[in-house]
């Protein structure tokens, strides 16, 4: 720690603490020094330690048990927002292993919504998949998509492959190839199915992401409704300065 630095105490700690947690000198669900052992070891108050701690489990990289202490917490699976991949990719980037759960594979009209992304006809269905996907088998997403039936039907009869595999993958195989995706993605706290699934609390904030998935010709072939808790999932964003 340096007095001489501008930057605050705390800020510093919190910085050394978050380089130990990224180079795995603090693995996940470990408990970190106590407050006492903090301010022994680093010379800084009490309250420069609780404002160091408590930013970095704003930031998700440590959380409290009551009683217990304050552990690291699992790194989140990062998605970049300069190139279209899919969720089971990302997961394989950070070294864990996709898989999930197929909790439902049906024929349904869809909502306004739903039939206006995949510019379904009068007569047209949607496939619609829910599942709920995971990380070395820690719940991270709870995931509904939706594919315009019966363009899809190889997806529709394959769909019990889903449970581990990557949808993209299987959309690519059945000629169905992704090329573009259009995203929204907004803060929102989770449903109670959603919580229950995800095993977190309620008032776990995250965020609830729409995606629509275009071919070459720019058809749409698929709708997905995500939500991700903040606690294990997050999105790095890549810009470039536009051109005068």
């Amino acid at each position: 720690m340096e007095r001489s630095n501008p930057l605050p105490l705390y800020y510093q700690l919190k910085e050394v603490l978050k380089q130990q947690i990224r180079a795995g000198h603090l693995a996940p669900h470990t408990a970190i020094p106590s407050e006492p052992e903090l301010v022994a070891r680093y010379r800084v108050s009490r309250a420069t330690v609780r404002q160091a701690l408590t930013e970095l489990v704003h930031e998700g990289l440590l959380y409290r048990q009551h009683g217990k202490g304050t552990f690291v917490c699992e790194p989140r699976v990062q998605q970049t927002l300069s190139e279209l991949t899919s969720l089971s990719e990302d997961i394989r980037r950070r070294g864990k292993r996709p898989g999930g759960l197929l909790l439902v594979s049906e024929l349904v009209r869809g909502s306004e919504t739903v039939r206006e992304r995949l510019r379904l006809l009068d007569e047209e269905q949607a496939i619609r998949l829910v599942r709920v996907r995971t990380a070395d088998e820690v719940p991270i997403a709870y995931e509904v998509d939706y594919l315009p039936y019966p363009r899809a039907t190889g997806i529709y009869q394959r769909a019990r492959e889903l449970g581990e595999g990557s949808l993209y993958s299987m959309m690519a195989s059945e000629g169905l190839t992704p090329y573009i995706a259009e995203q929204n993605v907004k803060a929102a706290l989770p449903s109670a199915r959603e919580a229950e699934l995800l095993r977190i609390p309620p008032d776990e904030p995250g965020l609830r992401v729409t995606c629509t998935t275009f071919d070459q010709t720019g058809s749409p072939i698929a709708y997905s409704e995500v939500f991700y808790p903040g606690s294990r999932y997050e999105y790095m964003v890549t810009l470039r300065v536009a051109k005068s």
